[in-house]
Order: structure tokens, then C-alpha cells, then sequence
């Protein structure tokens, strides 16, 4: 199941400005790249499309509501701020090899889900119950645990825990509550999630200690479905084997990372904006090496990536 991701990914924004940016943000160094400012574009598309755009344009154009909020979405559905909708956690696996360039392991979605649809995403899903169960179970050592720690230290899975969020979804987390015990078994879970998700919509079970935290998306409010994604990226050089067992999605594939870009540019790919963001970044690392070493060397910082909409807090 894919969470946006896309994953259970987060839909967020894309619009002129954003994408005016575009050329200038890639050509940045890994360190100063700039992803929360792609991923929240001025607009709030929910695709990276052009399409997309004039569609969200002209829904703000044709209804605001009281607070100047659009009332649809740039894909045509109605933004209900009132609702409450539970954040679920959830995870994501950028897996990469380098072969003819650098190459990244996708879905296509099915064009009839209800999330996501006809898009396309890494492998990945909403945390259950049972990744917090098994959590403890986990083969990770401790330095590697720290290292996670210390690269989500700025997100939920950290400072508030996992695991009443999954038991009572509606809860309402407080900042900074969770326990060390509580932060490490939030780590622990977020690894179980993604490994039991790559291994059923792939076949191949992942290591995890050649995982790594890579970036946290939560999906704006308004939507029907809310997700706070967490992204691995994962070498897939020893996974030829991946295979397409998932439902939800019509075929997986390598895909080049350039060739993804230049598709979407073309309108022949769709993607949600985080993953257009996140590829921008891998595309300007430039390689595997980069990408790895960036990943492990302590320097990169994840925010958790929340857009804000006014009124809603």
C-alpha cells in the first residue's frame, strides 16, 4: 500500500512559483537543497503536473471558503476542514541502484484507488499494529538505533511515540511525551512497517541496517485521508529479485531518475508533489555515493514537513 507517498504520501502543493524554482533548487548542493520549500509550493496542488495547476487555479478561482481556503482540490475534490481526519503514520522506501544512471524502484498506481490513484510512487503503507509488536523483535543494533534516533529526533515518531497514535487513532498527540523507551520502539516500528511493506509488495525483505531516514511528509488538512510519512532510502543493488506483488498497483519497475523527471515534465508520469521533491533531490545528489553518504553522515537534518493552512492549527 502506498502512503504519500505517496505514499501513504502526503499530497501537497505545487504552482508557478514553486515550479519556476525548479531548475534554480536542483542545481543546489545537497546540503542548502531546499525540500520543504518544493514540496510546499504556493498553490497547494495535490500533483506536480501543469495540468494540475490550472485545475487548482481554477477551483480557488470559481470558491473560497470564509478564510480564503480553496474549497477543491486541484483533482476536483471538495476540501472539508472541518472534518476530523486522523494523521496515520505511515512509510515509504526510495530504493535506488546505480545501472544505467541512477535508477529508482516504482509503482504505478491503479487509476480506481481511492488514494493516489493512477500515480506514480515508491513502495510503502500506513503503520499497523502488528510493526509495533513485532518492533521489539527487530535486528538492530544499538549504534544504528541511535542513528535513527537521532535523524527523526525532530519528528512524532520520536517526541511523541508511535504506539497510542495506532491504538487510538483520534488521539491528539502532545509535543516532546514520549519516553526514550517509547522514541526507540517508535524507530523500531517505523523499520518493521517498511520492511513488512517492501517484502509484500516486492518479495524481497529488506536489511535495516541499510535503511536510512531520509525525510517525514504529513498530507495538509482537508483531505479525506491523512498520513505522516516517514522515507528510507535503501541500495537496492542486491535486490534484483524485486517483483510485483501488490493489488494496488498496475505494474513496478526500475525507472531511471532523470527519465521519471523528464516524464513528468511531458505529462507521460504522474506524481504526488513530495515525490517530485524528493527525486529533485536525488537528482541533484547525483549518485548513489552521494545520496548514501549524505543519508549517514550525520549532517542532514529532517524536518517534519507539516503545511499549514490558516485557521487550521
Amino acid at each position: 500500500m502506498s502512503s504519500e507517498s505517496e505514499a501513504p504520501t502526503a499530497s501537497q502543493d505545487a504552482g508557478s512559483e514553486a515550479s519556476g524554482s525548479r531548475a534554480t533548487a536542483v542545481s543546489q548542493v545537497a546540503p542548502s537543497f531546499d525540500l520543504a520549500g518544493l514540496v510546499n509550493g504556493d498553490d497547494r496542488a495535490d500533483l506536480s503536473g501543469k495540468a494540475d495547476h490550472e485545475a487548482l487555479k481554477r477551483a480557488a478561482s470559481n470558491g473560497k471558503d470564509a478564510q480564503g481556503r480553496p474549497t477543491h482540490s486541484s483533482t476536483g475534490a471538495l476540501l472539508d476542514y472541518a472534518k476530523r481526519v486522523p494523521v496515520r503514520p505511515a512509510t515509504s522506501v526510495i530504493i535506488l541502484r546505480e545501472a544505467d544512471g541512477l535508477e529508482v524502484f516504482v509503482q504505478h498506481r491503479v487509476k480506481t484507488m481511492d488514494f493516489a490513484a493512477g500515480v506514480v510512487v515508491f513502495p510503502g503503507g500506513r503503520v499497523d499494529l502488528e510493526d509495533v509488536a513485532k518492533s521489539d523483535g527487530l535486528p538492530i543494533g544499538d549504534d544504528d538505533l541511535g542513528r535513527h534516533l537521532d535523524a527523526w529526533k525532530q519528528t512524532d515518531a520520536v517526541t511523541v511515540g508511535l504506539g497510542r497514535s495506532l491504538a487510538d487513532p483520534d488521539a491528539q498527540p502532545e509535543p516532546a511525551e514520549a519516553t526514550p523507551e517509547e522514541a526507540a520502539q517508535g524507530v523500531r516500528t517505523l523499520l518493521a512497517c517498511a520492511i513488512r511493506e517492501v517484502e509484500e509488495e516486492t518479495g524481497q525483505r529488506l536489511d535495516p541496517g541499510h535503511m536510512h531516514p531520509w525525510a517525514n511528509l504529513v498530507t495538509p488538512p482537508g483531505r479525506s485521508k491523512r498520513f505522516d510519512t516517514y522515507f528510507f532510502v535503501a541500495e537496492g543493488a542486491e535486490l534484483e529479485d524485486l517483483t510485483h506483488q501488490t493489488t494496488e498497483a498496475t505494474n513496478s519497475e526500475w525507472l531511471g531518475v532523470d527519465e521519471l523527471l523528464t516524464g513528468e515534465a511531458e505529462g507521460r508520469y504522474r506524481l504526488m508533489r513530495p515525490t517530485l521533491a524528493l527525486l529533485m533531490e536525488l537528482q541533484a545528489l547525483g549518485s548513489l555515493g552521494a545520496i548514501l553518504g549524505h543519508a549517514t553522515n550525520g549532517n542532514r537534518t529532517i524536518e517534519s514537513i507539516r503545511p499549514k493552512v490558516p485557521g487550521i492549527h
